[in-house]
């Protein structure tokens, strides 16, 4: 494994975010096209300065909200993610941010399995969790292609003091146990 990176599949690197990402995570989390299935139709509202100040905050955690996935070949950033520590349900909800210019290439379902391998042989995860829109039919294969079942499903309902122009999300809630992730693997 790369020194800077915490996590690498065969195409991409994960590493923490730095000050530098700022502007990058930044300009996912204002796209339209990145947070309208997460309930953000216009883009979260939130500046490089917050970004900046959640990246020096968790500089060092691995599990924190800020990681950064580029390309082992070019380096180029692709996205945002975030592994997630366990609650105390031992429940790990991983997220990730695709730059629209890296959409329908494979790495969002290279990402997630690698993420779920990475909760798992890290953590003492006993499930990882995925709660993607239901009208989002990329991540909602990308969950079932990586192993994870259908447990239920809800609507988020948004607080509109923080955001007024967010949106209620109809989302299927993905699970896949740690013995059924590890089983799958020794079968593979």
């Amino acid at each position: 494994m790369t020194q800077n990176h915490c996590l690498v599949t065969s195409r991409l690197g994960v590493r923490r975010a730095c000050v530098e990402d700022a502007p990058f995570i930044h300009s996912l989390w204002t796209s339209p096209d990145v947070m309208r299935c997460v309930g953000f139709p216009n883009g979260l509202d939130t500046s490089v300065g917050a970004i900046t100040q959640q990246i020096e905050r968790s500089a060092n955690s691995n599990f924190g909200p800020l990681l950064i996935a580029e390309s082992l070949e070019t380096s180029a950033r692709i996205g945002q993610c975030k592994i997630g520590a366990p609650d105390s349900e031992g429940i790990c909800e991983p997220d990730i941010k695709l730059d629209p210019a890296h959409w329908g290439v494979g790495y969002g379902s290279e990402l997630w399995r690698a993420m779920i391998d990475h909760a798992f042989t890290h953590s003492e995860a006993r499930i990882v969790q995925g709660t993607p829109n239901r009208a989002n039919l990329a991540s909602v294969r990308m969950q079932r292609g990586s192993g994870m079942e259908i447990v239920d499903e809800g609507v988020f309902e948004p607080n509109l003091s923080f955001d007024p122009s967010a949106i209620a999300v109809p989302y299927f809630t993905f699970q896949v146990t740690r013995l059924q992730w590890l089983t799958a693997q020794g079968s593979s």
